[in-house]
């Protein structure tokens, strides 16, 4: 909704403490320059098949095109210079494929001309890179897509509600935290963004999406006497395919109470030194999925597996992926993982993919088994050998993605899941399950460059006869990906399944994605702990 300062100083929000809106972006159409109209507009469709034709002209036999209008707006609080931040982009990107080359061409400047230049640029730097070995593409099938449309479904489009509503909320936060003796908010946020996306191939696919992604941070301080005790942020809020809804389509103030109590029963735990041993661990379903992500969620990116990716974020473990469909054990008989770009409220869930490609869920790890990984249109045809043995079809998951226009397609994390256990239990009833060992929440997870050595740490407790007796001051946890899930032995049953959102960048210049991760709680035996700041 357009504001102007008249509205803002009504608001009560002051100019030092508020971004004005940007005057919309324009585009040329018939002539004239005007605000970017809606992705479905017809005369959108008209420049993105503008630049198929420069490409085909060119001399492409293949060639896609992608336009993107993002627009975002950020609230934030007044104890960290808060307030009402907005901001607009726009960008088409054209791709084209020459005698086994790609080339890439991209700008902000949606006009007729431009994207004529752009897909002819796509054409010339294709052929610059056919100057080397040659080579050829195969592209999986992909029925195309004719005049497809899909709207991400929202129950409160973020930009259709009162921004003042918004900030009223996040002072009423303030008020609530401050209510408990001894607790404030340290900071809260709110970040929604929308994305208008058209996609037209060579092939014949013209399809348009619009994508709602928000998220936002909730910290909470506790202190006593003037010394701060802890601080703690609410990670019901991570990021999610959901409008506002984010906030109240939850209980929020419930989620506070739990947290704050939390905070104050930790308080209460004596603080014990690391004792540097093997221990098993009760991971809550946050730290799981962290585990999860940075582990097999990157090494089952086939573009990582095969070197790829090695000047740019790194490579994997999982270093024969054709080899090792079907037959690489990665984990305990009891780990399932699966993929999808479909899961309502997932961060990376789409209608179709950068592509254009339908993406179907598929798995990844079957019964503690690599089962596949995750592909475009290109890469599935890598795998070939692998998928004939198997007796699958080669075809793409639907894994394409990029930030936006400006930016190439590749491959990027779709939403991930772990199959929970048969089991009706959760991390409290883990915990009440193990007779000696460590607990852990929120664990912070960081790897090598090759997916392979692993560290973590977070919030530590000691566990005695199914209780949490104390808390382990400064405990790190060292792993290695492929053992780590060999050790799983228990997980929390399907009511104790957490969604969390995760970013993930890739790539050089680096794209930064989003997407889900669906995870029980889970307890793994003997892992190693150390204390970081011991001196040798």
């Amino acid at each position: 909704m357009p504001l102007s300062r008249r509205d803002l100083l009504k608001a009560g929000l002051s100019a030092a403490t508020f971004i004005v809106v940007p005057e919309p972006l324009l585009a040329r159409f018939g002539g004239r320059w005007e605000p970017a109209p809606p992705i479905e507009d017809p005369r959108v469709k008209e420049l993105a098949l503008r630049a198929i034709e420069a490409a085909r002209t060119a001399g492409a036999t293949y060639a896609d095109v992608r336009l993107t209008h993002d627009r975002g707006r950020m609230f934030s609080t007044p104890r960290v210079a808060g307030g009402i931040f907005d901001q607009e982009r726009m960008a088409v990107g054209a791709r084209a494929l020459v005698d086994g080359y790609w080339g890439f061409a991209s700008g902000p400047v949606w006009d007729p001309d431009e994207m004529a230049r752009l897909g002819r640029e796509a054409v010339h730097q294709a052929r610059v890179n056919a100057a080397g070995p040659e080579r050829a593409v195969e592209l999986a099938p992909a029925p195309p897509v004719r005049d497809g449309r899909w709207v991400m479904p929202v129950e409160i489009d973020p930009f259709e509600v009162s921004p003042f509503e918004i900030v009223d909320f996040i002072r009423s936060m303030y008020t609530f935290v401050g209510r408990t003796p001894g607790f404030g908010m340290y900071q809260m946020t709110y970040d929604a963004t929308v994305q208008e996306k058209a996609f037209a191939s060579s092939e014949g696919s013209y399809i348009t999406q619009r994508v709602y992604r928000s998220r936002g941070d909730l910290v909470i301080d506790l202190s006593r006497d003037g010394a701060l005790l802890d601080r703690r942020a609410l990670d019901t809020l991570t990021v999610a395919g959901v409008g506002w809804e984010l906030f109240q389509g939850q209980p929020i103030r419930e989620q506070i109470r739990r947290l704050m109590e939390e905070m104050q029963e930790d308080q209460k735990l004596p603080l014990k030194p690391v004792d540097v041993g093997r221990y098993d661990v009760v991971c809550d379903a946050l730290t799981v999925s962290r585990l999860l992500d940075r582990t097999l969620g990157e090494a089952t990116q086939l573009d990582r597996a095969l070197g790829y990716e090695a000047n740019a974020s790194g490579t994997s473990f999982l270093s024969d992926p054709a080899g090792m469909i079907g037959r690489y054990q990665v984990g305990a008989s009891a780990l399932t993982v699966t993929a999808n770009r479909s899961d309502p409220s997932g961060a990376a869930t789409v209608r179709w993919d950068d592509e254009g490609v339908a993406p179907e869920p598929f798995t990844l790890v079957r019964d503690g088994v690599v089962e596949d990984f995750q592909t475009t249109r290109e890469s599935a045809t890598w795998l070939v050998g692998g998928y004939t043995k198997a007796g699958r079809a080669v075809r793409s998951h639907g894994c394409a993605a990029a930030p936006s226009a400006i930016s190439a397609p590749m491959t990027h994390t779709p939403n991930l899941a772990i199959a929970p256990g048969r089991e009706a239990t959760d991390f409290d009833g883990l915990v009440a399950s193990l007779e000696d060992g460590l607990a852990v929440k929120g664990m912070k997870v960081d790897l090598d460059y090759q997916g392979l050595n692993g560290a973590g740490s977070g919030r530590v407790y000691e566990v005695k006869k199914g209780k949490r007796v104390a808390r382990i001051g400064g405990a790190g946890f060292l792993f290695r990906a492929p053992e780590l899930w060999k050790g799983l032995v228990a997980l929390g049953g399907p009511d104790s399944v957490r969604r969390y959102g995760s970013i993930a960048s890739k790539g050089e210049p680096p794209q930064a994605t989003y997407h889900s991760v669906a995870v029980p709680p889970a307890v793994f035996k003997q892992m190693t702990v150390i204390d970081p700041k011991r001196k040798a």
